[in-house]
């Protein structure tokens, strides 16, 4: 019991410095949460936010898509059906250029049983990238 409350607290803290990031438009603040979103993981290797988190933060504010994969696709061996893991992979994917694989997981996530607040958002979005994906074919043939 204490590992988890000790890994919630560093989680927490990392939330923190992340909002503090977010707020302030400061890197240090993201890498302070990256730094304590680690540390809860450590503690408490169960904890999957921990390292979705970090995976989001390394992705989107820093552009270290293939670290933010690398975090993603660890979850996503462990829990097939974790829908916001495969929607940030799908994201990391699109920003590294890798827009077929991008298209797969964003298939895969809407044709999960649970539908979470981002559900109508991917609906938006795949069309576009259905589209691009479909070009790439045809340039390619």
């Amino acid at each position: 019991m204490f590992k988890f409350l000790w890994s919630w607290a560093l989680f927490t803290w990392g939330g923190l410095h992340r909002y503090f990031g977010h707020a302030n438009v400061m890197l240090s603040e993201h890498e302070r949460a990256i730094h304590y979103f680690e540390r809860a993981y450590q503690v408490d290797p169960s904890f999957t936010a921990a390292r979705l988190h970090k995976g989001v933060l390394l992705s989107r504010e820093f552009g270290r898509h293939d670290e933010a994969l690398t975090i993603f696709d660890a979850i996503l061996d462990e829990e097939p059906d974790n829908g916001v893991a495969l929607l940030n992979r799908a994201m990391a994917l699109q920003d590294n250029g890798r827009f077929p694989e991008a298209l797969a997981d964003l298939e895969r996530y809407l044709e999960l049983p649970t539908r979470d607040s981002h559900w109508e958002e991917v609906q938006r979005m795949i069309k576009p990238l259905r589209d691009v994906v479909k070009e790439l074919q045809e340039d390619e043939a």
